[in-house]
């Protein structure tokens, strides 16, 4: 796994404020991903991050680790001690698993659409 966070969501109680604020800061360009903003960074061609409203339990910076089998890799955050927030979730380009690891840190179990 040479890359291992493929995308990033930011979650929160005011996301039209955050995105206001990361574009300004790090002169990030907004855009529309209905009911999300997606932020491309400076000199990118493609967005990297959401900013949408909090989810449940899970708010805060959440990271993406792309998987090829989500079911399987679920169970193993499982097995290995993780809590499962929310499962298998679809989503514009593809389904995730949230899931907190022991020491409280939430992250995404992410497959492509096109391999879900």
């Amino acid at each position: 796994m040479t890359n291992p966070f493929v995308w990033f969501d930011n979650l929160g109680p005011a996301s039209a404020a955050t995105t206001e604020f990361m574009s300004t800061l790090f002169g990030w360009t907004p855009g529309d991903m209905g009911g999300m903003s997606i932020v491309t960074a400076r000199g990118a061609d493609r967005p990297f991050a959401a900013m949408g409203d909090t989810m449940g339990q899970v708010s805060g910076w959440v990271p993406y680790v792309e998987v090829t089998d989500l079911a399987a890799e679920t169970q193993r955050a499982r097995d290995a001690g993780g809590t499962v927030l929310a499962e298998d979730m679809a989503g514009p380009a593809g389904r995730a698993t949230f899931v907190q690891d022991p020491g409280g840190a939430v992250l995404a179990l992410w497959t492509r659409a096109d391999t879900a």
